[in-house]
């Protein structure tokens, strides 16, 4: 963001980031920017060992899960799937061939089919631009390790909670205890505002937060993040490496020395 037109001039850049995050509740005891704040120091560790374009967060995104709790501000679903669009688009115009979005927000569901939908029309228009989202769970299969709850807890839980008290401690109010922790399917937020199915706004355990877990999930977070990255690099070569070998014959071709058997 402070970078001028010299220096995107001097150096070579093809890669931008973009932290999506979200204004929404996260019960009494976290801001309403927690997803923004979350979202914004993965893309900053992205960028620094990728070499990349530092994008300013995009805060307001998919929160009408929380519609009725003051200080919550969204975008439908489809708006946001044409910022994303238009973000690309930009980028592209002007010479980076890479846009990689961190959502530091679950429900921002609507960039996975947008995402998948922007490649295929790059594809298609024989561009050279690729677009790559980041899942704000893609440690989840790693988290065990830290945390004790790796069920329920969705929302300024266990997880949120650890990593705002490494990032900003003084951000972080006393936890609100609740008669009893929400339980419900996730998917009933489809149906119901997380102020109905919880008593506080929040959905977890952040009684069990520390700061030493938080630091420990930041650091999960980026490395499986990159590891992600590299993985779309490693199966992309293999993908290449097959198609410049040429197809394998089949088994029918090997045999078959004149048309085809009846």
């Amino acid at each position: 963001m402070y970078s001028t037109r010299k220096h995107f001039l001097e150096q070579e850049c093809d890669t931008a980031v973009l932290p999506v995050g979200a204004i929404e509740q996260h019960g009494s005891h976290l801001p309403v920017g927690t997803d923004a704040i979350i979202a914004e120091e993965i893309a900053k560790r992205l960028a620094l060992r990728l070499n990349a374009y530092l994008l300013p967060c995009l805060c307001i995104s998919s929160s009408i899960e929380h519609r009725e709790s003051k200080g919550t501000v969204y975008l439908r679903a489809d708006t946001l799937a044409l910022v994303i669009r238009d973000i690309a688009e930009s980028l592209r115009y002007s010479g980076f061939r890479r846009l990689i979005v961190f959502t530091g927000h679950g429900g921002n569901w609507i960039l996975k089919p947008t995402i998948r939908q922007l490649n295929r029309d790059y594809e298609e228009r024989g561009m050279s631009m690729e677009t790559i989202l980041i899942p704000s769970n893609i440690a989840a299969a790693r988290q065990g390790e830290i945390v004790t709850h790796v069920q329920h807890d969705l929302h300024a839980g266990e997880k949120e909670t650890s990593i705002m008290l490494h990032l900003c401690p003084d951000r972080v109010e006393a936890v609100v205890p609740q008669t009893r922790h929400a339980s419900a399917p996730q998917d009933y937020m489809d149906y119901f505002d997380v102020i109905d199915i919880t008593e506080d706004g929040y959905w977890g355990f952040p009684e069990e937060a520390t700061a030493d877990k938080g630091r420990r999930l930041l650091d999960l977070i980026e490395n499986s993040a990159f590891a992600y990255l590299e993985g779309i690099e490693q199966e992309r070569r293999r993908i290449m490496a097959g198609k410049s070998s040429g197809p394998v014959p089949r088994e029918t071709d090997k045999l078959s020395t004149g048309g085809w058997d009846a």
